[in-house]
């Protein structure tokens, strides 16, 4: 049985670490989003060896915002995609990242900072939404250095199909310890640190898998004085098991994933 189901699962999984912030004036700002996955498929179930697969892959998106019932209208749109560095036993054709060129979504940012995502079923819809999820992650409104709080989320499903059964929960603690100068403007450090859990069930090219795992991980955000992001970069280390009928056992799932956001003038 060939192990590409697994590392489709682990590649999904994968998409829960990005990050960034809502602006609080009307806005269009454009993004560089670098995110490097390395991932281990444990395929001992099947009598095969390890799965190992690097994958550099760069993002670019227009995001724009604007005043909207007391709170924020957002809306991102993914502007191309490409593969930096694919080491991997199933490399990934660029048709499937030239495929996500003007995928766009939107959502509604409330007083609170709390995110409401439009529901688009489509796959495009779907992977833009996930980066309207990383750019706008529930950050408290107007904090000053020194300010300390934890957040707790909840994110159901991606969006479509492909995890509408999966539901991960973070725990994140957050603190605002300095201020600094990031691409020549004067910006507050935010700092992150959380842990997560995921579970359900998510399609796969050979039917349902179903996942059960755990994460941990860092960030760091700089916010300009009107809000808007500057940069920021994050950690996410997850351990995940993936059950399918085909195996006796669940298939352990190991990832580490790091971002990096760039503002682009």
């Amino acid at each position: 049985m060939p192990a590409r189901p697994f590392l489709f699962a682990s590649l999904l999984v994968a998409g829960v670490a990005a990050f960034a912030a809502p602006a609080s004036s009307p806005s269009t700002a454009r993004f560089k989003i670098v995110e490097t996955s390395h991932q281990v498929v444990d395929l001992s179930a099947f009598s095969q060896p390890e799965q190992v697969s690097h994958i550099v892959k760069s993002t670019f998106v227009t995001v724009t915002s604007s005043d909207s019932a007391g709170g924020r209208a957002v809306k991102v749109v993914i502007d191309s995609v490409r593969a930096d560095s694919v080491d991997s036993p199933q490399p990934i054709p660029p048709a499937i990242f030239d495929s996500l060129r003007g995928a766009a979504a939107t959502g509604w940012i409330g007083p609170d900072g709390k995110l409401t995502l439009a529901t688009d079923t489509t796959s495009r819809g779907a992977a833009a939404g996930m980066q309207v999820r990383a750019l706008f992650p529930q950050m408290r409104p107007r904090a000053k250095v020194g300010d300390h709080w934890t957040d707790t989320t909840e994110v159901n499903g991606s969006g479509n199909g492909l995890m509408a059964n999966a539901v991960t929960r973070r725990i994140t603690n957050w603190a605002v310890t300095a201020e600094q100068t990031v691409n020549g403007v004067k910006a507050r450090k935010f700092d992150a640190a959380f842990s997560q859990s995921m579970t359900g069930e998510m399609a796969g090219p050979q039917g349902s898998m179903s996942i059960d795992g755990t994460g941990t991980g860092t960030a760091t955000y700089f916010l300009a004085s009107d809000d808007r992001l500057v940069g920021a970069q994050s950690t996410l280390t997850l351990q995940v098991s993936v059950t399918v009928p085909q195996a006796a056992e669940p298939i352990p799932v190991n990832a580490t994933i790091t971002s990096v956001v760039t503002s682009i003038r």
